[in-house]
């Protein structure tokens, strides 16, 4: 089979299914794995599709959910997420998780180079995929149909394959306890194998929702981990995390850590 026919059939298969993975194409048209990552290569260049790790994801099933979550920005959202570009080094291996805190961070990162991203959200993947000396891996998975990322067992099982030197979290629920909390099950279970394999975890989190709980509960901040926020949080809770060892940034762009008499 010719490389257009094989074109076609990645084409009509996209169109029905959204994504698919490499083991799928090559049974379907008898063909190597490097066949089949050739033929998307080429497709992701056509601006057709979107590769991941082990397939690819139809672009038209992402550009909804990828301009809702940009229009949605707050500026709040946008100072957090530059205030945690400060802490990306060039020469970093870094994990984005998807979030609005994230996906604002992701386009103040532009001039950090070289840089490893690994993420399992499609829009961030795309907004840095063209960037030089930047390497984005795109984590596997079947496509959330909330948000412009993949989760499941499969992103789980790949996310064991790889270590980064830091992971940044947007969360919703941030307890008095130090429970940390997302809306989503499918999120939480990705962070908590996440952080497993992460050398620092680096909270961003808004300042109306510290105190609360979200529906899932994913561990606890520890000693060590960063917290980034919007100058609303109240002088007794920095007080509160400073006693943790935790070290904590906020949008006035100044590193605050515990007061010495």
């Amino acid at each position: 089979m010719f490389a257009l026919e094989r074109h076609r059939v990645i084409r009509n298969y996209l169109l029905e299914h959204k994504q698919v993975d490499v083991r799928t194409l090559t049974e379907l048209l008898s063909v190597s794995e490097v066949t089949i990552r050739r033929d998307l290569e080429k497709l992701e260049e056509d601006r057709f599709l979107v590769r991941t790790h082990g397939g690819a994801l139809l672009v038209e099933a992402i550009r909804e959910p990828q301009t809702i979550s940009i229009s949605n920005k707050t500026l709040e959202a946008i100072d957090i997420g530059r205030t945690a570009e400060r802490l990306i080094q060039p020469g970093d291996t870094i994990l984005i998780l998807s979030g609005d805190h994230c996906m604002a961070m992701t386009q103040a990162i532009k001039a950090i180079s070289p840089l490893v991203v690994l993420t399992n959200d499609l829009s961030i993947a795309m907004e840095l995929g063209n960037h030089k000396n930047k390497q984005v891996v795109l984590l596997g998975g079947d496509l959330s149909s909330k948000e412009s990322a993949v989760y499941g067992a499969l992103t789980l099982d790949d996310m064991k394959r790889f270590h980064v030197n830091r992971m940044f979290i947007t969360i919703d629920g941030f307890s008095d306890h130090f429970e940390l909390s997302v809306s989503s099950q499918e999120k939480a279970f990705l962070i908590r194998e996440a952080r497993n394999n992460a050398e620092e975890l680096i909270i961003l989190c808004s300042a109306d929702n510290f105190n609360r709980h979200a529906f899932y509960s994913f561990g606890t901040a520890k000693s060590g981990d960063t917290i980034i926020t919007d100058r609303k949080i109240s002088d007794s809770l920095k007080q509160q995390l400073f006693e943790a060892n935790l070290r904590l940034f906020t949008t006035v762009d100044i590193y605050e850590g515990p007061k010495h008499g």
